[in-house]
């Protein structure tokens, strides 16, 4: 499509890690884009921090790893995961590079530094401070948007429009509500959860690795992370209905939580809270069908997934990547003036064979309290051997081949420690 100030190849909505890491591979297409956020950065929002090892790998291609540590972003390189009847922890690999490192930074830093590596690149436009109203809708095609930002109303037109704008997408809204477009499903999520930055631990404490634990108490969980400026990011995560009577007191309630872990409080130790500790409220597994003529959901507006396994990040930048590299193919296709929906429903499959393994194992675990029976059995298997424990961390950190979990071996191991468990008691 012929550029002009209001005329773009793509229009991006939402600038954070989705919108920028897309922004970043249209770009360097050759595409001209327009990237739109109603925030003014640096800017934060509410976030799990932590980049797993496949996430990472998708920076490492977009060549912003350096800019993201230079920011302060911190590398992880080792995972533990940890619960009453399980203890684990394995080097982050992918096959390719035995060095897989994840990533933890916080979003202040983070968007900030993937926005300006999208700027950097000439055909990327960005505007701040843009608020998006409405659609441009032809016929039951999205070609542009409305919006307004402090110099005024603004009408841009594109032949792709991608809502990158979170889970709560204004984009997927719009659509949705003027022309059924993005129909999915929401699975609540059984838990609710707030973090908090730590000051004062020691690296003897928690050095190159990301731990995660489960049910020190029935649906608790906890993360804990080095991030920038020599502090800590830890979580916690407890049954949602207990929402309200934890906001009565966050300060002793987030403490007593963390007394609460098994591992995750002591390694936290006598460190001193440095930040206000925040909340992501209620909140839903959603999948959305991505694509309808001219437009595209990226990120968490067509893939929301619960924070318990740190996914989020990850899920973004793959689901932008996909997107990018068959971009090229969309905009050379002759005929239309927008990229149709049958030429997007390419992205739609790509996405759900690269990404579907781990959000239907996440929403096993999300959707009631306490680990399922065979959950808990594939972590007792992670901690009885170091090649199933590297199994394990290969899938939690969405760096295990296709399909590739569980293996022969590792369901193997499952079935003998199954076998081996003591019966259940009968009942009265």
């Amino acid at each position: 499509m012929p550029h002009s100030p209001s005329t773009y190849d793509v229009i991006i909505v939402g600038a954070r890690v989705a919108g920028s890491a897309a922004a970043i591979r249209f770009g360097c297409a050759g595409l001209n884009v327009l990237v739109l956020d109603k925030a003014d950065f640096p800017s934060d929002t509410i976030s799990t921090h932590v980049v797993l090892g496949g996430g990472a790998a998708v920076l490492r291609r977009l060549g912003v790893i350096p800019l993201l540590e230079s920011a302060g972003g911190v590398r992880f390189s080792h995972m533990r995961a940890a619960g009453p009847d399980f203890d684990y922890r394995a080097e982050l690999r992918d096959g390719f590079d035995a060095g897989a490192r994840g990533l933890c930074l916080g979003r202040v830093r983070m968007d900030s530094a993937m926005l300006d590596a999208a700027r950097s690149i000439a055909s990327i436009t960005v505007r701040e401070r843009f608020r998006v109203t409405d659609l441009v809708i032809d016929g039951r095609a999205v070609v542009g948007v409305r919006g307004e930002d402090p110099t005024g109303a603004h009408r841009f037109t594109a032949s792709l429009v991608v809502g990158a704008d979170g889970m709560r997408s204004t984009v997927a809204r719009i659509a949705n509500d003027r022309l059924g477009a993005f129909q999915g499903t929401d699975v609540p999520c059984a838990r609710a959860y707030y973090y908090a930055y730590f000051d004062g631990v020691p690296a003897a404490m928690l050095d190159d690795e990301v731990v995660t634990e489960f049910e020190g108490r029935p649906g608790a969980g906890c993360l804990v992370c080095r991030c920038e400026d020599g502090r800590v990011v830890g979580a916690v995560a407890f049954d949602a209905r207990e929402l309200a009577s934890f906001r009565t007191d966050l300060a002793a309630n987030f403490a007593l939580k963390l007394s609460q872990s098994i591992v995750v409080g002591r390694l936290l130790g006598d460190a001193r809270i440095d930040s206000r500790i925040r909340s992501s409220g209620f909140l839903a597994n959603t999948y959305r069908d991505p694509a309808r003529d001219g437009c595209l959901l990226l990120g968490d507006s067509g893939l929301h997934v619960d924070p318990l396994f740190g996914q989020g990040h990850s899920f973004a930048l793959i689901s932008a990547e996909l997107a990018g590299m068959l971009a090229p193919k969309w905009f050379s296709a002759p005929g239309g003036t927008v990229v149709g929906a049958d030429a997007l429903s390419e992205f739609t499959r790509a996405r759900d064979r690269e990404l579907l393994r781990y959000y239907d194992a996440s929403v096993r675990v999300s959707r009631q309290l306490g680990l399922d029976a065979a959950t808990s059995l594939a972590h007792r298997a992670a901690s009885a051997e170091q090649w199933a424990a590297e199994e394990m961390v290969a899938f939690a950190q969405m760096l295990s081949a296709e399909r590739g979990f569980p293996s022969f071996r590792f369901a193997r191991l499952m079935a003998r420690q199954r076998a081996a468990a003591p019966a259940a008691p009968h009942g009265n």
